[in-house]
Protein backbone atom coordinates (compact mmCIF):
# COMPACT_ATOMS: atom_id res chain seq x y z
CA UNK A 1 0.00 0.00 0.00
CA UNK A 2 2.58 2.69 0.76
CA UNK A 3 4.76 1.44 -2.27
CA UNK A 4 2.15 2.09 -4.54
CA UNK A 5 1.53 5.72 -3.12
CA UNK A 6 5.22 6.77 -3.11
CA UNK A 7 5.44 5.84 -5.88
CA UNK A 8 2.00 7.67 -7.35
CA UNK A 9 3.65 11.22 -5.65
CA UNK A 10 7.08 10.79 -7.28
CA UNK A 11 5.43 10.96 -10.46
CA UNK A 12 3.44 13.39 -9.30
CA UNK A 13 5.06 16.49 -10.45
CA UNK A 14 2.10 18.49 -12.01
CA UNK A 15 -0.76 19.44 -9.36
CA UNK A 16 -3.13 17.15 -11.60
CA UNK A 17 -1.22 13.85 -10.58
CA UNK A 18 -1.10 14.99 -6.99
CA UNK A 19 -4.76 15.40 -6.84
CA UNK A 20 -5.14 11.89 -7.62
CA UNK A 21 -2.91 10.43 -5.26
CA UNK A 22 -4.89 12.91 -2.48
CA UNK A 23 -8.44 11.53 -3.70
CA UNK A 24 -6.87 7.35 -3.61
CA UNK A 25 -5.45 8.35 -0.02
CA UNK A 26 -9.14 10.04 1.16
CA UNK A 27 -10.82 6.85 -0.29
CA UNK A 28 -8.42 4.32 1.84
CA UNK A 29 -9.41 6.22 4.45
CA UNK A 30 -13.09 6.41 3.91
CA UNK A 31 -12.84 2.47 3.15
CA UNK A 32 -11.04 1.64 6.58
CA UNK A 33 -13.60 3.70 8.11
CA UNK A 34 -16.99 2.15 6.46
CA UNK A 35 -15.20 -1.08 7.45
CA UNK A 36 -14.87 -0.27 11.16
CA UNK A 37 -18.15 1.34 11.34
CA UNK A 38 -19.42 -2.36 9.57
CA UNK A 39 -17.43 -4.26 12.09
CA UNK A 40 -19.10 -2.30 14.90
CA UNK A 41 -22.75 -2.95 13.83
CA UNK A 42 -22.42 -6.47 13.65
CA UNK A 43 -20.61 -6.66 17.04
CA UNK A 44 -23.75 -4.62 18.92
CA UNK A 45 -26.31 -6.93 16.84
CA UNK A 46 -24.44 -9.87 17.89
CA UNK A 47 -24.87 -8.35 21.67
CA UNK A 48 -28.37 -9.74 23.25
CA UNK A 49 -30.09 -7.40 25.73
CA UNK A 50 -30.73 -8.86 29.12
CA UNK A 51 -34.72 -8.95 29.49
CA UNK A 52 -36.23 -6.42 31.15
CA UNK A 53 -37.48 -7.10 34.82
CA UNK A 54 -40.52 -8.37 35.54
CA UNK A 55 -41.95 -5.48 37.63
CA UNK A 56 -45.20 -6.16 39.55
CA UNK A 57 -45.93 -3.51 41.93
CA UNK A 58 -48.05 -0.39 42.35
CA UNK A 59 -48.69 3.00 40.31
CA UNK A 60 -44.71 3.34 39.79
CA UNK A 61 -44.82 -0.14 38.57
CA UNK A 62 -44.41 -1.44 34.91
CA UNK A 63 -47.95 -2.71 33.41
CA UNK A 64 -49.37 -3.26 30.11
CA UNK A 65 -52.06 -0.67 28.79
CA UNK A 66 -55.23 -2.57 29.14
CA UNK A 67 -53.79 -3.44 32.73
CA UNK A 68 -53.20 0.37 33.88
CA UNK A 69 -56.86 0.90 32.31
CA UNK A 70 -58.56 -1.64 33.75
CA UNK A 71 -56.99 -1.05 37.30
CA UNK A 72 -57.99 2.16 37.55
CA UNK A 73 -61.41 1.36 36.29
CA UNK A 74 -61.83 -1.25 39.27
CA UNK A 75 -60.23 1.13 42.14
CA UNK A 76 -62.36 3.79 40.78
CA UNK A 77 -65.69 1.72 41.54
CA UNK A 78 -63.90 -0.04 44.18
CA UNK A 79 -63.48 3.93 45.87
CA UNK A 80 -67.33 4.75 44.45
CA UNK A 81 -68.19 1.74 46.81
CA UNK A 82 -66.78 3.21 49.54
CA UNK A 83 -67.77 6.55 48.90
CA UNK A 84 -71.05 5.33 48.73
CA UNK A 85 -71.83 7.18 46.10
CA UNK A 86 -74.61 5.64 44.37
CA UNK A 87 -74.14 7.89 41.23
CA UNK A 88 -70.86 7.11 40.75
CA UNK A 89 -71.10 3.12 40.56
CA UNK A 90 -74.25 3.47 38.54
CA UNK A 91 -72.45 5.11 35.80
CA UNK A 92 -69.66 2.20 35.73
CA UNK A 93 -72.41 -0.49 35.65
CA UNK A 94 -74.74 -1.62 32.45
CA UNK A 95 -78.24 -1.42 32.63
CA UNK A 96 -78.02 -5.25 32.63
CA UNK A 97 -75.56 -5.94 34.62
CA UNK A 98 -75.56 -9.05 36.94
CA UNK A 99 -73.99 -10.18 39.78
CA UNK A 100 -72.68 -13.94 40.59
CA UNK A 101 -71.48 -14.83 43.82
CA UNK A 102 -70.52 -17.89 45.69
CA UNK A 103 -72.50 -16.82 49.05
CA UNK A 104 -75.90 -16.86 46.64
CA UNK A 105 -77.57 -19.04 44.57
CA UNK A 106 -79.51 -16.54 42.61
CA UNK A 107 -78.50 -13.54 40.26
CA UNK A 108 -78.32 -10.27 41.56
CA UNK A 109 -78.97 -7.71 39.16
CA UNK A 110 -77.30 -3.91 40.18
CA UNK A 111 -80.26 -2.56 42.40
CA UNK A 112 -80.10 -5.64 44.17
CA UNK A 113 -76.09 -5.54 44.67
CA UNK A 114 -76.00 -1.64 45.85
CA UNK A 115 -78.72 -2.14 48.32
CA UNK A 116 -77.13 -5.15 50.10
CA UNK A 117 -73.60 -3.53 49.57
CA UNK A 118 -74.86 0.20 51.04
CA UNK A 119 -76.95 -1.21 53.69
CA UNK A 120 -73.80 -2.91 55.41
CA UNK A 121 -71.02 -1.28 57.25
CA UNK A 122 -68.50 0.47 54.71
CA UNK A 123 -65.37 -1.83 54.48
CA UNK A 124 -61.84 -0.44 52.39
CA UNK A 125 -60.54 -2.68 49.50
CA UNK A 126 -57.59 -3.14 48.04
CA UNK A 127 -57.68 -4.19 44.41
CA UNK A 128 -54.72 -6.29 43.69
CA UNK A 129 -53.18 -9.09 41.21
CA UNK A 130 -55.03 -7.89 38.05
CA UNK A 131 -54.63 -9.03 34.50
CA UNK A 132 -56.63 -8.61 31.82
CA UNK A 133 -58.02 -10.82 29.03
CA UNK A 134 -59.38 -9.13 25.83
CA UNK A 135 -61.77 -10.72 23.07
CA UNK A 136 -63.26 -8.17 20.47
CA UNK A 137 -65.62 -5.58 22.63
CA UNK A 138 -65.34 -7.29 26.21
CA UNK A 139 -62.36 -7.17 28.66
CA UNK A 140 -62.19 -10.17 31.12
CA UNK A 141 -60.33 -8.51 34.41
CA UNK A 142 -59.78 -11.20 37.27
CA UNK A 143 -58.36 -9.80 40.17
CA UNK A 144 -58.12 -10.68 44.31
CA UNK A 145 -60.22 -7.81 46.30
CA UNK A 146 -58.47 -7.58 49.78
CA UNK A 147 -61.41 -6.52 52.29
CA UNK A 148 -60.27 -4.57 55.80
CA UNK A 149 -58.52 -1.69 57.68
CA UNK A 150 -55.98 -0.46 55.32
CA UNK A 151 -51.70 -1.18 56.53
CA UNK A 152 -53.55 -4.42 58.36
CA UNK A 153 -53.85 -8.01 57.26
CA UNK A 154 -56.93 -8.30 55.39
CA UNK A 155 -59.84 -9.76 57.12
CA UNK A 156 -61.05 -11.38 53.58
CA UNK A 157 -59.92 -11.96 50.20
CA UNK A 158 -62.36 -12.31 47.75
CA UNK A 159 -61.47 -13.59 43.73
CA UNK A 160 -63.58 -11.14 41.59
CA UNK A 161 -63.79 -11.89 37.85
CA UNK A 162 -65.46 -8.63 35.97
CA UNK A 163 -66.52 -8.33 32.26
CA UNK A 164 -66.33 -5.18 30.77
CA UNK A 165 -67.42 -3.72 27.52
CA UNK A 166 -64.70 -1.83 26.31
CA UNK A 167 -66.86 0.23 24.21
CA UNK A 168 -68.93 1.99 26.49
CA UNK A 169 -66.66 1.73 28.90
CA UNK A 170 -69.75 -0.51 31.45
CA UNK A 171 -69.52 -3.36 34.04
CA UNK A 172 -71.09 -5.93 32.67
CA UNK A 173 -71.38 -8.91 34.89
CA UNK A 174 -69.10 -9.71 38.24
CA UNK A 175 -68.47 -12.51 39.61
CA UNK A 176 -67.08 -13.38 43.19
CA UNK A 177 -66.28 -15.51 45.39
CA UNK A 178 -64.01 -15.73 48.87
CA UNK A 179 -60.57 -17.23 48.42
CA UNK A 180 -59.97 -20.08 50.50
CA UNK A 181 -56.21 -20.28 50.26
CA UNK A 182 -55.38 -16.14 48.60
CA UNK A 183 -51.51 -15.53 48.00
CA UNK A 184 -50.30 -12.75 50.74
CA UNK A 185 -49.79 -9.13 49.60
CA UNK A 186 -46.77 -9.08 47.88
CA UNK A 187 -43.95 -6.92 50.16
CA UNK A 188 -41.81 -6.67 46.87
CA UNK A 189 -43.00 -4.91 43.33
CA UNK A 190 -43.97 -8.25 40.67
CA UNK A 191 -45.13 -6.32 37.51
CA UNK A 192 -49.18 -7.24 38.05
CA UNK A 193 -51.15 -4.89 40.46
Amino acid sequence: MSVWAVSISRRASDGRERAHAVTIKNWRSTAALGILLICALSLATQVQPAPAPVVRGGSGGMATRSVSLYLDRERGLQDALERRDRTAVAALLADDFALRSSAAADVESSEDWLRREFSSAPSEGLVRDLSVREADDLAVVSFLLDRGPPGRRPSATYFVVDVWRQSSQRLLTRSITRAAGAPPKSVRPTGRE
